[in-house]
């Protein structure tokens, strides 16, 4: 019923907000149309592929993908992606030949069910399509793919026409993000007497998928090949904190025991975890090197003060691990001391105990004194 009674409100007071919220929003931009070949021959049939992404706030379904050439008047194939979640993507493939030596515009368009955002379901890119002498051949590939950040790699290939290497060849290595915006600057170099080529680079600082795209040319001829470069990073979490004793009293000794994930692509280094009692910090324990996707447990001490307390559990406290996020590092729970002394408060009860069984004792000892005293 609250679920319900928020979106009620949420399309009274802001309609278009809340509308743009809770629908899909596909997308694809020039960067996300793909050719098996970017340079083919006439009548060379090569696969179209199209990378949808949903940036909306709701699974895409029954996603619609037009594929134009030249013109968007009628589609030469339409595909259906079923569905597309959150932040995900799909894609969608189809065959096309050029008939004739010349530049043609591939048009895409897409549209889903319940799509409040037209403006960006629709991209083209440009394919010249060549005579059959054919593009230059390019492969290229990266050493290693996996980087971190600000990392240097290699981009190795060759470039050949047909099965002829080709010497001499200029070859332009350009690194863009999934967006296709260029990240640094380009780095050009020339093939070798075999047609080989190697450039070094820099890994972005952001963690991430990119495209690494190698263009070569030689003698008017033209022709280029991607590969997928990694970026990654760790990601520090705290994702569980238990008390050894939930309901305290004061002067009590608990144990404040936190679970620490590496969420994160990339192995972290050792850390520290820090223990506070609202903004107070009462320990810093030394947790060891985490591969990417494992846990381990850091315990700490605290000795329990009447009241309510906000316990907190915080993993690089000093920002010494370079992540991908440091907004989700710490995570705070309550916990309510009750008055009445401690460790304190069993050790009290035992006292008493103890007391009142001696008052027995005596008690009896008095009577027995009495009865012989009486006797005699």
């Amino acid at each position: 019923m609250a679920v319900a009674a928020l979106l009620i409100i949420l399309c009274l007071v802001a309609p278009g907000i809340a509308a743009d919220r809770l629908a899909p929003d596909v997308s694809i931009a020039a960067s996300d149309i793909q050719f098996s070949n970017d340079f083919p021959s006439a009548l060379e049939t090569i696969t179209i592929n199209v990378t949808v992404h949903n940036i909306g706030g709701m699974d895409a379904t029954a996603v619609s993908v037009q594929f134009y050439e030249d013109v968007e008047a009628i589609p030469f194939n339409q595909k259906t992606i079923p569905n597309i979640p959150v932040n995900g993507t799909g894609v969608a493939s189809t065959s096309w030949f050029g008939r004739l030596p010349r530049t043609y515009t591939i048009h895409v368009r897409i549209n889903c069910t319940a799509d409040t955002n037209l403006a960006n379901n629709g991209a083209s890119r440009a394919i010249t399509v060549g005579t059959p002498s054919g593009p230059l051949v390019v492969e290229v590939a990266l050493d290693p793919a996996t980087c971190e950040p600000e990392q240097p790699y290699r981009a190795n290939g060759t470039v050949r026409l047909a099965t002829q290497p080709q010497p001499a060849a200029t070859v332009t290595v350009t690194v863009r993000d999934r967006s296709g915006v260029t990240v640094g600057t380009p780095v050009q170099t020339t093939t070798d007497p075999a047609g080989a080529f190697s450039a070094c680079l820099t890994a972005p600082r952001a963690a991430g998928d990119y495209r690494v795209e190698a263009a070569a040319s030689s003698g008017g001829l033209n022709g280029n090949d991607t590969a997928t470069l990694r970026v990654v990073l760790p990601d520090l979490i705290i994702t569980v904190i238990t008390f050894s004793n939930t309901a305290p009293r004061e002067g009590d000794s608990v144990k404040v025991t936190a679970t620490l994930k590496n969420n994160g692509t990339a192995a972290s280094a050792g850390t520290t975890v820090a223990f506070y009692d609202g903004s107070a910090r009462f320990a810093n324990v030394k947790a060891d090197p985490l591969s990417a996707g494992n846990s381990t447990q850091v315990v700490a001490t605290w000795r329990a003060v009447k009241g309510t307390h906000q316990i907190k559990a915080a993993a690089d406290p000093d920002n010494k691990v370079n992540e991908s996020s440091d907004e989700n590092n710490a995570l705070t729970v309550p916990l309510e001391v009750k008055a009445g002394g401690g460790g304190g408060g069993n050790d009290m009860l035992l006292i008493g105990g103890a007391v009142a069984a001696v008052a027995a004792v005596s008690v009896v000892a008095v009577l027995i004194i009495r009865r012989r005293r009486r006797a005699a």
